[in-house]
């Protein structure tokens, strides 16, 4: 098995401080992030956590396969993986967001948007999802409940706690052969589809949206490959991290 090639950056929208992050896989796909933050009253029965809400969209603009309208099964399924995968993972904890127990806490919402499909969208969003959370910066917040005020002081401002980097590889089956980062078309003519996340070198989860069944040896191949592919991967997302801090900009 071989994998394609992959590039990582960011770039900022001048005009405005909302991190954009470019995710290109095998030199096609195209994804723009967009990420804002707001406070709220934490939900009743978690007092102490704060909200992480993605959103994954495919407009008609990235692939002639979709129409305006409803998300996709393509877009809802691949926000919900995404964004279980990031809390189940560990890799961030939503008590870091709570401020006040019961009375403040933070919210972060995650729009994903790609503007040119060609395969591996789950490896893509969860590229850029990474990325941008290793990048967030919040402002210190005071609440004074006495009087229900909130004080927020942008001068200063802490990362979020990011306590692993699950990273995925997708493969596609053609009868006894494996390709990775498969494109859209090789996708739809493939006998089937499996995704593989690790987190510090072992395995995290699988995706396996049907398709031919998978040999027990294929399967460890596809997630040892995976395994050794995920430096390359975290090297890409911890580069645009730098290179965001060296902008000195705020997220």
């Amino acid at each position: 098995m071989s994998f394609g090639n992959r590039f990582c950056s960011h770039n900022f929208l001048s005009s405005h401080p909302i991190l954009k992050i470019l995710v290109v896989l095998n030199f096609t796909d195209q994804y723009l992030f967009l990420k804002r933050k707001e406070l709220c009253p934490p939900k009743p029965e978690k007092p102490n956590e704060g909200f992480l809400i993605c959103n994954v969209e495919l407009p008609p603009l990235c692939s002639s396969k979709f129409r305006p309208g409803p998300p996709s099964d393509l877009a809802q399924i691949t926000t919900r993986f995404v964004a279980d995968l990031i809390l189940n993972s560990g890799c961030i904890n939503l008590k870091d967001l709570c401020i006040v127990k019961e009375k403040l806490v933070w919210c972060l919402y995650a729009d994903i948007i790609c503007l040119d499909h060609d395969g591996c969208i789950i490896d893509a969003c969860l590229l850029v999802l990474l990325t941008a959370l290793k990048t967030v910066r919040l402002p210190v917040v005071q609440y004074d409940a006495a009087i229900d005020k909130k004080t927020i002081d942008a001068s200063v401002k802490k990362c979020l706690n990011i306590y692993n980097t699950p990273v995925s590889t997708t493969y596609a089956m053609f009868e006894d052969k494996i390709i990775t980062d498969p494109t859209t078309e090789e996708e739809e003519i493939s006998s089937g589809l499996l995704t593989v996340v690790v987190k510090d070198k072992e395995l995290c989860s699988i995706h396996k949206p049907g398709g031919s069944p998978l040999s027990e040896e294929k399967l460890y191949e596809c997630i040892n490959e995976t395994v050794n592919h995920a430096d390359l991967l975290i090297t890409l997302i911890n580069t645009a991290v730098s290179e965001c801090n060296d902008d000195n900009k705020n997220c």
